[in-house]
């Protein structure tokens, strides 16, 4: 598989696109949706020599895949339309076969109700689309609205305390694989503890001056 000449074509598909307008524009770049592609890849490659150390039969499809599941993105049943449109783009690139997997695991890639069907790489990927939500990624992404909607630091560091912590079991539960779910415990742990230093030094607060105190 010549995945040079399918990054190319990833890379002129998406460039600029972007799913909200607060994010980033993509300006002389892939665009913010080649760049979640890409870090999925990685994801998913890294899961896989976890989880699946002995296969690396499908890290090209896994990649391949990874670049493009978000090409429709924006639109109602993205992951089929983005199938589909992924097979246009890539009919002469890739083998039938090939195509048949890439576009098999975009076509499903959205479908969180873990179906014992699905083979080991759809769940790779499922698993690293997710998990690039959450994190410093994350942060970021609020970071970004409330900049877009001019709030006040307080306001912002209020919105990162809150974001999406009544979601987060029930997204942890969409995940396949209990390395996967230690992950995601990891990210949100991370993110949780900036959003808290946040919040004390938007208020003035000095963090750890107990400790500075004592070291003197």
């Amino acid at each position: 598989m010549n995945l040079e000449r399918i990054h190319e074509i990833a890379e002129g598909e998406l460039l600029g696109k972007r799913s909200h307008s607060w994010k980033e524009p993509g300006w002389k770049e892939p665009g913010n949706k080649l760049h979640h592609g890409e870090r999925v890849a990685r994801i998913a490659l890294e899961l896989r020599r976890a989880i699946v150390p002995e296969d690396d039969s499908h890290d090209e499809i896994l990649t391949a895949a990874a670049w493009f599941h978000d090409v429709c993105n924006g639109v109602r049943r993205h992951d089929l339309l983005g199938a589909e449109r992924t097979r246009a783009l890539l009919t002469g690139v890739c083998t039938d076969a090939e195509l048949d997997e890439i576009c098999g695991i975009i076509r499903v890639h959205d479908d969180r109700t873990r179906d014992p069907s699905f083979s080991p790489w759809v769940k790779l990927h499922q698993d690293a689309d997710h998990l690039d939500h959450f994190g410093t990624y994350d942060v970021w992404m609020c970071i970004l609205e409330c900049g877009a909607n001019n709030l006040t630091l307080p306001r912002a560091a209020q919105k990162l305390m809150e974001r999406n912590f009544d979601e987060l079991p029930p997204k942890r539960e969409e995940l396949n694989y209990e390395l996967s779910r230690r992950i995601f415990d990891e990210r949100v742990a991370c993110s949780q503890a900036f959003a808290a230093r946040f919040a004390k030094e938007s208020r003035g607060e000095i963090v750890g001056l107990d400790v500075l105190l004592r070291e003197e």
